[in-house]
């Protein structure tokens, strides 16, 4: 069965760090990064008031604390962008993670409830940071003058407006052959689209 994890040295750390973890206590940790990678997959599962209280509670220090927030949100994130059933999710905790049954157990658990929340979050997110949130066009021709014979060339002008941290615009001017070849690709594009389904 091929991995749809790697084991890097800071995952390793992470769960070498997460098999010293009280089973219950583990549980409520996997609990919450599920959750919050259900609902926010960008912001961080715990403030750093609740990250204090977690370093003693767990009885780590900073950086262990890292190692084992990190492992967690890693392997779940892994899970999701390669849609994994519960049973080789298992399988790999067990045979590449080298995870004992109680923590494999916490984390299958925590994916048959999380698991499908996990992955439409994360479909809702581009890996694009700016997106286009609106077209405006405009036709402009311009038609003969006294110095110029009866030749017309229309032109397309399209503005972009872009989501992203300071909303955006980009205007592109088009000739008709130039606008024809765009709209060629974007028919290649939507008939490979709709070969797909």
């Amino acid at each position: 069965m091929e991995s749809w994890v790697t084991i890097t040295p800071d995952l390793q750390q992470g769960l070498k760090i997460a098999s010293r973890i009280d089973n219950g206590k583990f549980r409520l940790l996997v609990n919450r990064i599920c959750q919050n990678l259900q609902f926010s997959s960008n912001g961080k599962p715990f403030s750093e008031e609740e990250e204090e209280k977690l370093l003693k509670s767990l009885e780590l220090n900073k950086e262990e604390l890292t190692f084992l927030l990190d492992a967690i949100t890693f392997i779940y994130k892994q899970a999701a962008f390669n849609i994994v059933k519960p049973a080789a999710f298992e399988s790999i905790l067990k045979d590449t993670c080298h995870l004992d049954e109680d923590k494999t157990l916490t984390f299958v658990n925590s994916w048959l409830t999380y698991g499908k929340g996990i992955i439409k979050d994360l479909r809702k997110k581009s890996i694009f940071p700016k997106q286009v949130k609106d077209i405006n066009w405009c036709l402009n021709i311009q038609s003969s003058s006294s110095t110029i014979s009866k030749d017309v060339n229309p032109v397309a002008l399209f503005q972009l407006d872009f989501t992203g941290e300071k909303d955006s615009k980009l205007t592109i001017e088009f000739d008709k052959k130039s606008l024809t070849d765009l709209y060629m690709n974007f028919e290649k594009i939507q008939n490979q689209l709709d070969a797909l389904k």
